[in-house]
């Protein structure tokens, strides 16, 4: 299955909240460099990437626009 990049951040706490919101819905997710990060936090060009199975991205999209929103 192949993965899709939703959102990047250079900070992985900045992604928790939006996985968490994805989880619950059943959505499976995975960070992309999230220990990478965190060893070479002091490298700029290094960002976390939240990602979803290209499967589920009909569905991820609409629980995009509900958390935007809310927001």
């Amino acid at each position: 299955m192949s993965l899709i990049t939703i959102q990047k951040s250079h900070n992985v706490s900045d992604l928790f909240i939006l996985k968490s919101s994805l989880e619950h819905d059943g959505i499976k997710c995975f960070l992309l460099n999230e220990f990478t990060t965190q060893i070479m936090s002091h490298m700029g060009s290094f960002e976390v990437e939240l990602q979803v199975h290209a499967a589920d991205i009909d569905r991820v999209k609409e629980i995009l626009a509900e958390v935007n929103q809310i927001e």
